[in-house]
Formats: C-alpha cells, structure tokens, sequence
C-alpha cells in the first residue's frame, strides 16, 4: 500500500476585490460572510461548520493544520480569515489564505477523481453565487501567477520507503520534474520529507485541463508505486535479516515506548508501515497505524491530552501512550 491519500485544491478569486495580500479588514471580512451565505444555502448547509481565525485558539488551528485542513500560511495571518470544514473532515474551504476561497476536498487511497467531482460540486455551487475573477485567456486568476488557469492542484501522499533506502529519491525528483510535477514533503511546498512520506503534486495549472492534471498526476502516481514495488521487491530478497528486524524493533518501539517525539513517530511508522506491506507485520492494519500517527501530531496530542503545547516531555510521553494503546 503506497498510496495513503489524495487532495484536490482549487483556488477561486472575487472580482472587484484585492487579493489577500492587499485586502483592507472590511473586506477579508466581506469575503468571508459572502462564501458563508453561498455555502449556508446551498444543499451542503447541515454538514459544514465554518471557524474564524480570531475566535479560535492557536493549538486548534495548529492541530487541524497537522491535518492539512489548514495550511502552514492560513496561520501566519493577520486578516480575519476563516474555514468551511465538513464533519468527516473530507472537505476544507480556505477563505483569505494566499486566495479568497481555496477549495480543498481529500480522499482516501487512489481515487483523485472522486476528490474532484466534489471540489468541482463545490465550485459550481459557489459560481452560481459569487462573481468569480475569470479571464477568457488566463482562465481563473490568482493571487500567485503559477495558480492561474484551472487554479486546480492535485496531489497524492505516497509512501516510497524502498526508494528512499535506496537514496533513488533525487532522480525520481527530477523525473518528476521533467513531466511538471514536483515530489515534495508531508506539507508541500518548502515542508521537509518525514520517514518515507511523500507529496506528489502537479505544478502546471495554464494551458491544462482539469481531466489532464488528473490525468498526469494519477499516471506518475501509478508509475512511481511500481518503481517503488520493484525496488522494494529487491531490497527484500536481498536483505530479509535485515528489513523484517528494522520493521519488528520499530513495531516494539512503537507499542513499548515511555516517549516518542514527532519526528520518531514519522520514522517508525514509515518502517512499520513498510513492515506490513511485506507481510511481516499482520496485526495491524494500514489504516490503524496512519490514523494512529496523524491524530499524534504535536498540536492534535496536546489538545487531545489537554496539555498547553509549551511541554515537549509531556507531549512525546502521551504521543508514545496513544501509540501503546491503540496499536498493541
């Protein structure tokens, strides 16, 4: 198992309105109750909550931040800003992040399309609504030039632990390159690799289609799992001893540890997880373990455990805990 989720991501702009790098308060505020009103009577209304920036405290939006609902930028701002989250948390609207409105929509395993279908359901909702910025020639305008035209990124979270043992990463990042997309961290851009968790992502918008960045990303997803796959078959034929003892010590870390730090928990994982898709580990299911790590996250743990997020020690002992309970 390879693949652990997939995103789809549009950015939409308002007409007549500056970008958010140039917007007074009046109207980051004007955008938010716009999309709110849109959303609120569309049929979607029962399953959305939305969250505003200055009513919430930094830990929760640090945590869902952790969860990708949020990212990295939406928290460094000074502008009231706001999300749309859904309940199962499978859909997040930024509003006044580097765009107005930032359609997000995540699905499970391999299937993109679904994730678009329901970013596209989205959009059509808000268009019928709210006067996009679209131009004939430039298609939808963004705030960062290389968003224009479909404004659309798609992106997959792929576990390449074989190739990263074997240091083939680099040349699958210029591979990746070569066919416009970029191989990136857990949190895109500028976000560092964590274990062997990678983001996959287009990076052309302009002159492509929806379908063809589907397209393109789905069949570099597909090619990089069989690279991954045959490296992994070979790895293991060559060094069983080897990888079914760093997979078993990382599953005793991970179900007999005091404390765990974040970063330890990445590590461990990514060899449990690659543990399991060898057939060593059997008593644990993919699923099981990823949720275990991302509800283990800095700021998700600390508010789990109601603790302040100042207190590291405290934070890895109840990281190592939940792992104890939930994976033995």
């Amino acid at each position: 198992m390879q693949y652990t989720s997939g995103r789809v991501r549009l950015a939409r702009n308002l007409k007549s309105i500056p970008f958010p790098s140039r917007m007074t308060k009046d109207a980051a505020q004007n955008v938010i109750d716009k999309v709110w009103e849109a959303l609120s009577a569309s049929a979607l209304k029962d399953t959305l909550k939305i969250i505003k920036s200055e009513e919430c405290d930094k830990v929760t939006l640090m945590s869902l931040s952790e969860k990708h609902l949020l990212s990295p930028d939406f928290l460094k701002g000074t502008l009231p800003r706001a999300a749309i989250i859904s309940e199962d948390e499978k859909i997040s609207i930024m509003i006044n992040e580097e765009d107005h409105i930032r359609i997000q929509v995540f699905a499970e395993g391999n299937s993109l399309d679904e994730a678009y279908d329901t970013a596209d359901k989205i959009d059509n909702l808000l268009a019928e609504k709210l006067d996009i910025a679209f131009h004939e020639k430039f298609g939808y305008l963004t705030s960062c030039p290389t968003n224009a035209g479909t404004g659309m990124r798609a992106s997959f979270m792929l576990h390449l632990p074989a190739l990263t043992m074997s240091n083939s990463i680099s040349s699958v990042l210029t591979w990746a390159n070569k066919l416009g997309l970029a191989v990136r961290g857990v949190y895109g851009e500028g976000s560092k690799a964590r274990g062997a968790f990678y983001q996959l992502s287009n990076q052309i918008t302009l002159g492509v289609t929806e379908k063809e960045i589907l397209q393109r990303v789905n069949l570099a997803a597909e090619e990089l799992i069989k690279k991954e796959e045959m490296v992994r078959n070979t790895l293991f034929e060559n060094n069983r001893v080897k990888i079914t003892d760093r997979t078993m010590r990382a599953y005793g870390i991970l179900t007999s540890a005091y404390t765990i730090s974040s970063d330890e928990a990445f590590s461990l994982s990514s060899d449990v997880l690659l543990g399991i898709s060898l057939g060593i580990i059997d008593n644990v299911t993919p699923k099981k373990l990823l949720d275990a790590l991302f509800a283990t996250m800095p700021a998700t743990i600390s508010a789990a455990a109601s603790l302040d997020g100042t207190d590291p020690i405290s934070r890895d002992i109840a990281r190592a805990q939940y792992f104890r309970e939930n994976l033995k």
